[in-house]
């Protein structure tokens, strides 16, 4: 799998208040949420499998649906938005020592 990182839009429609909580508190760890049930997210191919693996432990298929749309770097670029929030963030590097 490779290490570069992927842009992805994830939105979710959920029909339970308990698991809405739960699957919200869930993606904080993998993006930013830009909207109520949005959040973008840059992750390698093995955190986004990570991510997708959480949610379907989370959501009820029947009732529940999360969506993830995979932006190309060009797609990225020309993000338009209207009103309050940012262009897709990048992810800061840290180095632990």
């Amino acid at each position: 799998m490779g290490t570069e990182a992927l842009h992805i839009v994830a939105s979710y429609d959920i029909s339970d208040p308990k698991r809405l909580a739960r699957v919200a508190k869930a993606m904080k760890g993998y993006g930013e949420r830009v909207l109520k049930s949005v959040f973008e997210c840059n992750l390698d191919r093995r955190r986004f499998g990570n991510m997708k693996i959480k949610m379907d432990e989370l959501i009820e298929p029947i009732e529940d649906s999360v969506r993830y749309y995979i932006l190309c770097e060009k797609c990225v670029r020309v993000v338009e938005y209207s009103g309050k929030g940012e262009g897709f963030q990048q992810d800061e590097d840290y180095v632990v020592v």
